[in-house]
């Protein structure tokens, strides 16, 4: 465990509440004798505002997250009305991390942001699409309204109500998921960490490809979009004797 000794703020500033709670968190850190810095000279990055926050800073400065949501959030690990009291134990005792698996995927050739989520493939004009999807040596066409590349994090989200399994957060897999598919003839697919997936989205329908419902690419017909595991895990600020 290491003791908390610098931390840094992200709060989403498009929510009042979480400027205020900004401030209040500033005050009670350095009262606590803990300093408040940029991210870069942080330990841990405080994140206020939701799963989005998240989300949105996943890839902007890669530290540890101890993250402040709502009662509905589902990757936070506290919010307005519990922070602090979820917080002192992390001060008396130190803290570690825990990482989570990532997806990493390319465009033509072209890299998208890591998704800590999903990363989804979906008809941009509400038609099924003819996908093409290849994983490993393994190759099937179908139809579907979409695809979803889950995380372990994000099988709790979208791809569970899609019909995805729901899975251990620190799991070392991911899964595949179609969305509305012709006749269910494509079921939920486990994949290994090594495993590669290539989807290609046959003839002239449209469609995007949306990481984490943040970043959307269109993809056109004969576009080529690959997943995999990435090269790194996000971490999130575990505290002692907590599920999270």
């Amino acid at each position: 465990m290491q003791k908390l000794i610098r931390a840094a703020f992200a709060s989403n500033p498009l929510k009042a509440h979480a400027q205020t709670l900004r401030t209040q968190m500033a005050a009670y850190l350095r009262a606590r004798g803990v300093r408040v810095v940029s991210p870069k000279h942080a330990q841990i990055l405080i994140t206020i505002g939701g799963d989005g926050t998240i989300l949105y800073n996943k890839n902007r400065y890669k530290k540890p997250v101890w993250a402040i949501g709502s009662d509905t959030s589902f990757i936070c690990q506290s919010n307005k009305k519990r922070w602090k009291k979820e917080l002192e134990p992390l001060l008396r005792g130190g803290f570690g991390t825990q990482k989570r698996l990532m997806l990493s995927s390319t465009l033509n050739g072209r890299r998208l942001p890591d998704a800590l989520n999903e990363v989804v493939v979906r008809s941009q004009y509400h038609r099924v699409l003819e996908l093409e999807l290849s994983i490993g040596r393994r190759r099937m066409m179908f139809m579907a309204d979409g695809l979803i590349f889950s995380t372990p994090t994000g099988s709790s989200a979208y791809a569970y109500s899609a019909g995805g399994r729901e899975m251990k957060a620190t799991a070392r897999k991911w899964q595949i998921v179609p969305i509305a598919p012709y006749r269910r003839l494509f079921k939920p697919v486990a994949l290994g960490e090594r495993e590669v997936c290539r989807v290609r989205v046959v003839g002239r329908t449209r469609a995007d490809a949306v990481v984490d419902g943040q970043m959307h690419r269109p993809i056109r017909g004969g576009s080529e979009l690959i997943v995999r595991v990435a090269g790194r895990d996000f971490e999130f600020v575990k505290v002692a004797g907590r599920k999270k």
